[in-house]
């Protein structure tokens, strides 16, 4: 189904209406619209089937959505919103800014003068590591020990010493990886390992560096290429928006979909988050597969509640809630992506 509205980049700290050129997705102007003293980045989406989108297209989009934050890094701090963001128009708009206020003025505080790098660290050939490995002791005395009479024990015998070099290896590449970040952490404030893309990376991880930082960090980084000389490669990517520590997501529900949760749970226009589990209990109760064994409808309903009371009571806070459209359409969280595994330097 095509999507229209309006595409969000991310936040800023501004006042004032502001315009980054034709840079959006399809070439079209972004802009900074204010709140107070925060802005969203956005840009008029075009008519497209974003959840169809061919994965070419997808990462055509992903390339300008990163390339937006990356120009407006240059002048000021940004905090990205997850790609693929699309809100209905400004009223939405402006609705995120409002709920959002101080999640993203946290968030542009806690940033202030800090950029994202991320930094690989890879072998340039892997054959002559997996060669140095086969000609250690160990794997020699492995293939010696064995004397494989058939072609099955000669085939058991190559699975047998590809997991213990795959195993060599994974040593080699960790011992590697603790010289380098114990080399590089004093320049950094936090960081995120990313996963290895192939057996030829020895670490993926992105830092969390001050400005006046970066250029100590990339000097050590070049230390560090000189040490290793011909043994490892390093690349470093950025500077970039802190996308591995301050990211948000913008959650907001659909009417239609609520509305017909509320009226599965047999819920009031306006309620509580008391009555909603007194509902789900009353008809989980009535519907339990255990008390309607063998009835597939009975079955088919139970699911239908429990997903109808994951949406609602997504909706709903402590306090009651009201299922009203106006009220509904209005309903929208700015917060964090969860990000797994983030490390902070500082203690």
């Amino acid at each position: 189904m095509p999507t229209h509205g309006t595409y969000l980049y991310g936040f800023i700290g501004a006042d004032r209406l502001q315009s980054f050129g034709s840079i959006g997705i399809q070439g079209v102007e972004v802009s900074a619209v204010p709140y107070r003293d925060v802005a969203a980045v956005i840009s008029a989406l075009p008519p497209v089937a974003f959840d169809a989108m061919p994965k070419e297209t997808l990462l055509r989009y992903l390339t300008v959505y990163q390339s937006v934050l990356e120009t407006v890094l240059k002048t000021q701090q940004i905090i990205p919103v997850k790609f693929g963001t699309v809100l209905k128009g400004r009223a939405s708009i402006q609705i995120a800014l409002e709920q959002g206020h101080d999640q993203v003025l946290a968030a542009l505080r806690e940033m202030k003068n800090r950029i994202e790098l991320d930094i690989v660290a890879l072998w340039p050939d892997l054959g002559p590591v997996l060669a140095e490995i086969g000609e250690g002791e160990e794997i020699k005395a492995q293939k010696k020990d064995a004397s494989p009479t058939s072609e099955a024990e000669r085939f058991d015998l190559r699975v047998k010493v590809g997991r213990r070099v795959k195993a060599l290896l994974d040593q080699k590449r960790e011992a590697y990886r603790h010289e380098i970040m114990d080399a590089i952490l004093p320049q950094t404030e936090a960081h995120h390992v990313h996963p290895l893309m192939d057996d030829s990376m020895i670490m993926n991880v992105a830092a969390l560096v001050r400005k006046d930082h970066a250029v100590s960090l990339e000097a050590r980084i070049a230390q560090l290429d000189q040490q290793y000389e011909d043994r490892i490669n390093f690349r470093i990517i950025g500077p970039l928006p802190p996308y591995s520590f301050r990211t948000l997501e913008i959650r907001h529900v659909d009417y239609v979909l609520l509305n017909g949760a509320r009226k599965t749970l047999e819920l009031e226009e306006r309620t509580t988050i008391a009555a909603i589990r007194d509902a789900y209990w009353k008809l989980t109760k009535k519907f339990h597969p255990d008390r309607c064994p063998g009835d597939a409808n009975a079955h088919k309903q139970f699911e239908k509640i429990n997903a109808a009371y994951k949406l609602v009571n997504d909706y709903c806070p402590e306090n009651g809630c009201s299922f009203r459209e106006e009220d509904v359409r209005k309903w929208m969280v700015v917060q964090p992506v969860e990000v797994r595994c983030p490390r902070s330097n500082v203690e």
